[in-house]
This record gives structure tokens, C-alpha cells and sequence, in this order.
């Protein structure tokens, strides 16, 4: 009896042994005492350290956070503000929306230095000092929707190097400085939809050379520069749409180069010739891409700038390619001047007046006497438009008469820059030319024959 007693002992011994060393390792490895350290009103959660304190009606942020947190979660509370000293503790997410912070003072998240998410979304920021996310050198993630900022201090983002999203949506923003976001080189998302912004400056967008996403859609934009897009080379989606944009440079969209998403519908566009740098991006741009809806002139009303015809721009002035200011010359190209050419209409007594004149131009004096005269008398009317052609927009008459016959050359002169007495000067046009060389070689195979014939007689 005693020895079964014995080899009872001994086989349950050791299983309480393996008990008891099971629950020193579990007091002392996983609870740190963390539960005796969880603030008031607040639920702590282990693995990963979650301190949960939202919709507590807290007026401050609490005491008593463990140091060694990871998860700080204070969303929807009543917390006003944020000093230097409201957090004694390192975490790396921090949820702050749907408070009612309405200032942040400098360096009051400069003791969280492993942070990499902060959601201050849904607050009326009205206080917000420049230098208040100073020390975040890890943040990769910042969350300031609806907080009712109009304006934002230009080293706000100062040496934030890790960010990567930044949602400015939806707030009262009217102005974006320059270099505003010039350190946020790893900055891939920027959100800035839903504001007020009226225009988009040379350097706004400065030193976003990782850019992938920029939405700015929902705006007041009315101008943008062309060099405002000149770092954003990485660039693939942009929202521009439901602005007020009557323009746009190409220049602006050919700094884009990686683009495959743009959206530009909602926006009042003239289609004169202001937007042909933007029609021969699209010429050329292989992405998807919205319509773009001409508001005027009133003949294109309603029509897609994106599918105009190149005779839509035949009467505007070429872009001077050595101007950095984008200025025009009033050269107009050879095939533009072809094309009127051949649909110059004559309908009026004015352009039967100048037709006449030139026919004086194209067949000199000297040319004229070696066409028989019948020719001359009933040459055929070249200048009639079909209804389709007749719609579209008309060449100055003054303008192409003085130039007519010189179609493979820039405009001699415009009316205010003409000497006296222009019109009356002859010159000898392309047709001119080819007859005068006609009567040339016939002269040299004539007199070539004669002096053949004196030889050999």
C-alpha cells in the first residue's frame, strides 16, 4: 500500500512542478503588470499594447498611458488641446479624431518619436503652430480632414522625411505657400480635395518627387502654373475636376510623365486657341481621361476639347518655342495657311475685289502675254466651301489677301507694319516663278537648236 502511494507522488509531482513554472513565466513575460496600469475608463488589450479610451467624455489626455504602448486609441472624446507635456508615453498610433482641439502647440508630439500614424481628422484646428508635428521623423501617415484650416504654416511638414499619406481634404483652405511640402520626399498620397484653393503656384508642389496620387479636385483652381507640376514625374493619378478652370498649360501635363488616371471634367474650359497646348497633349497622351466639355466659345459650346480638329486652331498664332514665358508669335504654320487656301470663301464683293488684285500678282506683266487670254478670262473659282466647311471660323480677310501666294513662308507683313504703297507691289508667286523658268528653257533649247543648225550647215 505505502509503495502505490509512493508511485502515486512521484507521477504527479512533477506535473505540478510544470504548472507552477507555466504560470511564473506567463506573470512575468505577459503581463508586466500592464493591467494594474491601464488608465481609468480606458481598456488595455496585450500583444500588441492597445490602449483603448474613446467616447469617454475625456477632457485631457489621461494619466497613467503605459509607456510601452503601440495603440493609443482617444477618438471622440472632448480633449481642447495639446501640449508639450500631454504625453508621457511612446506609441505608434495615435487616434485623435472627434475631439474638440482647437490648438496644438510646437513640439507637443516631439516625445513621440516612433510614431508613425497620427489622426487628428474631425477637430477645428484653429490654433495650429508651425513646428507642431516637430520630432516625427518616423511618421508615415497624417490625418488632418475636416479641422476647418484656412491657412497652414510654411514649416508645418518640416522635416517630416518618412511621410508617405497626408489628408488635408475638406477643409477651408484658400492658399497653398510655396515649399509647403518641400521635405516630404517620400510622400506617395496627397488629399487636398474639398477646400478653396484658387490657384496652383510655380513652386507649390516643390520637392514631391515621389508623388503617385494628388487629389485637388472640389476646388476654386483657376490658374495653375506651367511649372507647377514639374517635380511630379512619378506622378499617375490626378483629380482636378469640379474646378474652375478655363485653361490649363501643356507644359503642365507633359512634366507628368508617368500619368495614367486625369480627371479635368466639371471645369468651364474655353476652347479658343488657349487650349490647343492642351489639345496636342491629348494628341499625343495615351492615359484615361475624363471629358472635358467646351463652355466657349459659343460655336464649340458642348463639345469635347479633346476631339477638335486641327482646322479649329487654323487661325491661331503658333507658340514661340524659345519663350519661357509661353508668348506667341504671328507666324502662322504652312499647313494652317495650305488649308485656307483651299477654302477661302468668295462670297463677298470685298473678297471678289482682292481676288481680282491677286490674279494681278500670280500672272505679272511679263508671265501674262504667253497665256492665252481665254484662260485668263475664265479661270475656274478655286474658293468654294461645302456647308460642312463654310461652318468653320474664317481667316481675316485683310490678313490672308496681303499674304496670298506665299504660303510656304511666314506672313510678310500685317497691315499696321506694311509700307505705303504694299498692295500695288508685285511679286512674283510660286505659279509665276514656274512659268518664268519655263520660258527660260524654252529661250535656251531655242537658241541651243539654232546655233546646232549654224554648225552643222
Amino acid at each position: 500500500m505505502q509503495t502505490r502511494w509512493t508511485r502515486r507522488t512521484s507521477r504527479t509531482h512533477p506535473y505540478k512542478g510544470g504548472l507552477t513554472l507555466w504560470l511564473i513565466l506567463w506573470l512575468v513575460v505577459v503581463k508586466p503588470g500592464g493591467v494594474t496600469a491601464c488608465p481609468k475608463l480606458c481598456v488595455c488589450y496585450p500583444t500588441p499594447m492597445t490602449v483603448s479610451c474613446q467616447s469617454q467624455n475625456l477632457t485631457i489626455v489621461p494619466a497613467g498611458v503605459p509607456y510601452d504602448s503601440q495603440r493609443v486609441f482617444l477618438q471622440n472624446n472632448r480633449i481642447t488641446e495639446l501640449r508639450t507635456d500631454s504625453f508621457g508615453f511612446e506609441t505608434q498610433v495615435l487616434w485623435l479624431y472627434g475631439n474638440n482641439i482647437t490648438w496644438i502647440e510646437a513640439g507637443a508630439f516631439s516625445n513621440l518619436r516612433v510614431l508613425e500614424e497620427l489622426d487628428l481628422g474631425d477637430n477645428p484646428l484653429w490654433h495650429l503652430e508651425g513646428g507642431a508635428f516637430r520630432g516625427l521623423e518616423k511618421l508615415q501617415s497624417l490625418h488632418m480632414h475636416r479641422c476647418k484650416l484656412a491657412t497652414l504654416p510654411h514649416d508645418l511638414f518640416h522635416k517630416l522625411y518618412s511621410l508617405q499619406f497626408l489628408y488635408l481634404q475638406e477643409n477651408q483652405l484658400h492658399l497653398l505657400q510655396d515649399d509647403l511640402f518641400s521635405d516630404l520626399v517620400n510622400l506617395t498620397h496627397l488629399f487636398l480635395h474639398g477646400n478653396r484653393i484658387r490657384a496652383l503656384s510655380e513652386n507649390v508642389f516643390r520637392g514631391l518627387v515621389n508623388l503617385d496620387r494628388l487629389l485637388i479636385h472640389d476646388n476654386r483652381i483657376r490658374q495653375v502654373n506651367r511649372r507647377a507640376f514639374r517635380d511630379l514625374g512619378r506622378l499617375t493619378i490626378l483629380y482636378l475636376f469640379n474646378n474652375s478652370l478655363a485653361e490649363l498649360p501643356g507644359q503642365a501635363l507633359r512634366d507628368t510623365q508617368g500619368i495614367q488616371f486625369l480627371r479635368l471634367n466639371a471645369n468651364p474650359w474655353s476652347c479658343g486657341c488657349e487650349a490647343r497646348p492642351l489639345w496636342e497633349w491629348f494628341r499625343k497622351a495615351r492615359i484615361s481621361s475624363s471629358e472635358l466639355l467646351c463652355s466657349s466659345p459659343s460655336q464649340r459650346h458642348g463639345q469635347d476639347l479633346r476631339f477638335l480638329r486641327e482646322m479649329d486652331f487654323a487661325l491661331c498664332p503658333m507658340p514661340d518655342p524659345g519663350s519661357l514665358t509661353g508668348s506667341t508669335t504671328t507666324t502662322i504654320n504652312t499647313k494652317t495657311r495650305w488649308w485656307f487656301s483651299k477654302n477661302k470663301p468668295a462670297s463677298s464683293s470685298k473678297a471678289s475685289l482682292k481676288k481680282s488684285s491677286e490674279m494681278k500678282k500670280t500672272f505679272p506683266s511679263k508671265v501674262k502675254q504667253y497665256l492665252p487670254k481665254n484662260v485668263i478670262d475664265n479661270f475656274p473659282p478655286k474658293y468654294e466651301l461645302s456647308e460642312a466647311e463654310a461652318a468653320l471660323p474664317k481667316v481675316d480677310q485683310e490678313e490672308y489677301w496681303t499674304n496670298y501666294g506665299n504660303e510656304d513662308s511666314s506672313i510678310r507683313c500685317l497691315d499696321s507694319d506694311c509700307p505705303p504703297n504694299y498692295e500695288d507691289q508685285d511679286f512674283f508667286s510660286s505659279s509665276s516663278v514656274n512659268i518664268t523658268q519655263f520660258t527660260v528653257h524654252l529661250l535656251f533649247l531655242t537658241l541651243a537648236t539654232l546655233s546646232l543648225h549654224f554648225v552643222f550647215t
